[in-house]
């Protein structure tokens, strides 16, 4: 049996620091992680760590590394993981982990290329990596499970040592082909053999599946949505969450805690009629934070003008956004159609990166951000980072500087339930501010046809 499957040449490489998100479920086919976790809510189980141990303040953490061989036959050491580790720190790095590991693990942020810093260690002789962090970081071993976080070594040819279930059996530009690893050790079960067919354009993979080249295709979300009006074509949710948010200045226009809650309503409403789906915190585990019980607010769009029509006459509300997708498009469009039906004048402000967000938010030249994010964490601390990362800085209301004050209290405390309750409560208090209002969830998704049965809501789907 051959699996084929179709992606666009930008979101796939051999390389997993290059590949993007969408199609970290490849990368794992040919690369193993230390620990292996594959549906969310698992417990993390050996994969290339026989074992593990950690220090009692979750600063220092030791793996000894089981017998395992890279696809050319020659054994993988303690010392190729360490060098695989420090290769997402160096300053050339684009893995997704990189400004994480450089601020987390010990000298990472001094390392220049080639380096190993203090903070790993490898002893070859006991088969055993040494991680030190600078504080103790709950996620970590999310991270190390993590298929972005693949153990590979590249070779002076610049081709890439893999120990997975797959091996690479030829490479071309648009072409690569994978064939089974005959040293892989694992419990992994997959096709015999598995094409990979990378285009330039997405009308070529539309083709593909459409005259049967391809089985199954992985592409962003943009181009999900446009796969999504094909006949006959079935779909795969997979693990990783994608969510976004709409965050309301409340040192800006929206200084009244009433309007905000008026407006919450109403946008809660015009995606209800859009996307036929609550606008509500369901991402967030249920053992942090419960799914609101309250029913959606009878606010009318007339009753809304009427009330806050004179606040916004003189000023148009600036929102900050970046090209939307999925649910994010539906809440910024939710956004928008709301005040334009109340005759209220709207400012769009397109946005490159994160950095110009932040820009405009440290001077306070915004009412809305639309902001949008995946995740494939499931430690609550993950979920609450998010606030820190997205909402205004401290000066836009002092809610959040109580919620930033909650969070960096609890968040190194190794109890979950301690920090979960804790959580709870800080965006209890948060969400009663009504300054945000955060979108539904969502999954990357593999779309195929009808003959195939694939692994759903996990980071392996094509696991037999």
């Amino acid at each position: 049996m051959t699996l084929h499957i179709a992606s666009l040449k930008k979101l796939f490489h051999i390389d997993p620091l290059r590949t993007d998100a969408v199609c970290h479920s490849l990368s794992s086919l040919l690369y193993q992680t230390l620990l292996r976790i594959n549906r969310s809510g698992d417990q993390p189980v050996a994969e290339l760590a026989s074992s593990w141990t950690h220090s009692a303040d979750y600063s220092k953490w030791s793996f000894n590394i089981g017998p395992a061989f890279f696809d050319d036959g020659s054994p993988l050491l303690a010392s190729h993981v360490v060098h695989s580790f420090a290769r997402h720190i160096w300053p050339c790095s684009t893995s997704i982990f990189a400004g994480l590991l450089r601020g987390l693990i010990v000298g990472a942020s001094e390392c220049s290329k080639g380096e190993i810093p203090a903070g790993l260690y490898a002893d070859d002789v006991q088969g055993r990596v040494f991680i030190q962090l600078r504080q103790p970081y709950c996620p970590l071993l999310e991270i190390i499970a993590h298929p972005a976080m693949g153990i590979c070594v590249q070779t002076q040819d610049n081709l890439m040592m893999c120990s997975g279930p797959m091996r690479v059996c030829s490479a071309s530009d648009y072409e690569i082909q994978l064939a089974h690893n005959p040293v892989y050790s694992g419990q992994r079960k997959l096709p015999e053999k598995i094409n990979i067919q990378l285009y330039d354009k997405f009308d070529d993979v539309c083709l593909a599946m459409q005259d049967g080249r391809a089985n199954a295709a992985l592409l962003e979300r943009k181009h999900q949505l446009r796969l999504d009006v094909m006949q006959n074509m079935h779909t795969t949710r997979l693990r990783d969450r994608w969510s976004g948010m709409l965050i309301l200045n409340a040192a800006g226009i929206f200084n009244e805690l009433t309007m905000r809650k008026d407006f919450h309503a109403l946008v809660q409403k015009e995606a209800q009629e859009k996307l036929g789906a609550l606008y509500h915190t369901d991402f967030i585990p249920a053992d942090v934070l419960a799914v609101p019980k309250a029913p959606a607010s009878k606010l009318t769009l007339e009753e809304f003008r009427q009330r806050w029509a004179g606040h916004f006459a003189t000023t148009a509300v600036r929102i900050l956004y970046a090209a939307g997708r999925g649910p994010l498009t539906i809440a910024l469009d939710a956004s928008i159609s709301v005040l334009r039906a109340c005759g209220i004048h709207c400012e769009l402000i397109r946005t490159k990166n994160a950095e110009q967000v932040y820009d405009y938010v440290a001077r306070g030249e915004f009412d809305i951000v639309a902001r949008g994010w995946i995740q494939d964490f499931d430690d609550a601390d993950e979920y609450v980072g998010v606030y820190q990362k997205q909402a205004p800085q401290e000066q836009a209301q002092a809610a959040y500087a109580r919620f930033y004050a909650t969070v960096a209290e609890y968040r190194h405390i190794a109890d979950a339930d301690a920090r979960s309750a804790a959580y709870a409560q800080a965006l209890k208090t948060l969400d009663e501010e009504y300054l945000c209002i955060t979108v539904c969830r969502d999954h990357h998704r593999i779309f195929h046809d009808s003959s195939l049965h694939l692994q759903s809501l996990c980071r392996d789907p094509f696991d037999l």
